[in-house]
């Protein structure tokens, strides 16, 4: 009798343990799996379309170069230079349509999503150089003597040694003193300096400013060129730590280089170009000699523009001006700007897209690729998720 109730009681756990195992354990597992469809599924798309992005050219071929531009004028999207051979070479045009609020005009990210067939997707580009660096003024008081200690790293922070920097200390210089400020003539100078990185990423840059006649204005900017194994990125900062204000914006589309006006700006102020230099994958390039023509009036002139043939094809990063400028806070002096935004920093896009975080209804996809715009490498990171 009690070995009969045994085998009922051990029945009876036996059935409630496979019923729990059906009603729990199963269900479990087959929404783990459907995650991971789901999960590849949204892989499967996001390569889809990273691709779709770095190969093609879009249409029409080099829509990113018109001097009028209009999104509403382009019916495929692609960010591939039109006139290349090699894969993944960016066309600079088409990816500086992507800086959110660009002067001359941007391709909004509802047009782009729709044009790439991402209805009920949601995705973010950001175009990144391939190591971060950067640069600590140490430099004692005074303009003779400057030190900057300079830091590599990849971008998950781990230190680059034997990493070489090279550095170009750029500033503007009163070559021509005129009857009255207005009409001093200033001009692009540059000091050089090297160093290789150590076992924690980090070198110091030396160099000196000879200035007898005190004509070198104190406005310093720091370029930084950093190669690791044949990979070069370029960077700059301010000295004093920020642009000047209210002077302009500059853009560049292939040949055609443009100065418009900055959203805060004096309309009394009256700026003249007096030199132009551009920054390339093998250093400082002078590009043109300006004039008392060569100006932004605020109100009469608030566009400058010039051709300069192969321009595009020297693959400039970033182009630095000297102005003879008031600038805020200050008398009217030698000024430089550096543009555009936001290639001296070393990043090509700092974000273009949603804010996934704020309706995203499951996971989402990060898919990086290393591409080549103007001569230097960059990384384009892609992140999609689906939306709700």
């Amino acid at each position: 009798m009690t070995g009969t109730l045994y085998d009922h009681l051990t029945a009876v756990i036996i059935t409630g343990a496979l019923f729990v195992a059906a009603v729990v354990a199963v269900p479990t597992l087959s929404y783990v799996n459907l995650l991971y469809v789901d999960q590849q599924q949204l892989r499967n798309v996001a390569l889809e379309t990273l691709k779709t992005m770095l190969l093609d050219t879009g249409y029409p071929l080099n829509w990113g170069s018109d001097d009028d531009f209009n999104q509403s004028n382009l019916e495929r999207f692609g960010l591939a230079l039109s006139d290349s051979s090699s894969s993944y070479m960016l066309d600079p045009d088409k990816v500086q349509r992507l800086v959110v609020n660009n002067s001359l005009g941007w391709v909004e990210y509802e047009t782009v999503r729709q044009l790439l067939g991402l209805q009920g997707y949601g995705f973010s580009i950001r175009i990144l150089p391939p190591f971060n660096v950067t640069v600590k003024d140490i430099s004692p008081p005074g303009l003779k003597n400057q030190e900057f200690e300079v830091t590599v790293t990849f971008n998950d922070k781990k230190p680059i040694p034997n990493a070489v920097v090279e550095a170009n200390i750029v500033y503007s210089y009163l070559v021509d003193p005129g009857e009255t400020e207005l009409d001093n003539k200033y001009a692009i100078r540059y000091t050089q300096g090297k160093g290789i990185t150590n076992e924690l990423g980090k070198c110091n840059i030396q160099t000196q400013i000879d200035d007898p006649l005190g004509r070198v204005q104190e406005n310093l900017l720091i370029i930084i060129k950093t190669t690791v194994a044949d990979v070069t990125t370029v960077t700059m900062m301010y000295k004093e730590g920020s642009s000047p204000e209210g002077l302009a914006k500059i853009n560049v589309y292939g040949d055609s280089l443009n100065l418009t006006r900055p959203e805060k700006y004096d309309p009394n102020a009256n700026i003249w170009i007096c030199d132009i230099a551009m920054i390339t994958e093998d250093g400082l390039i002078r590009l043109y000699n300006g004039t008392k023509s060569d100006n932004l009036n605020y109100g009469s002139k608030d566009l400058w523009n010039k051709i300069f043939n192969g321009l595009k094809s020297m693959g400039p990063v970033f182009m630095v001006f000297d102005f003879n400028a008031v600038e805020k806070g200050g008398g009217r002096q030698g000024a430089l700007l550096v543009g555009p935004y936001p290639n001296h920093m070393g990043s090509r896009v700092t974000h273009y897209g949603s804010d996934r975080q704020s309706f995203t209804s499951g996971g989402s996809v990060t898919l990086s690729r290393a591409v080549n715009i103007s001569g230097m490498t960059y990384i384009v990171e892609l992140t999609l998720w689906k939306e709700m």
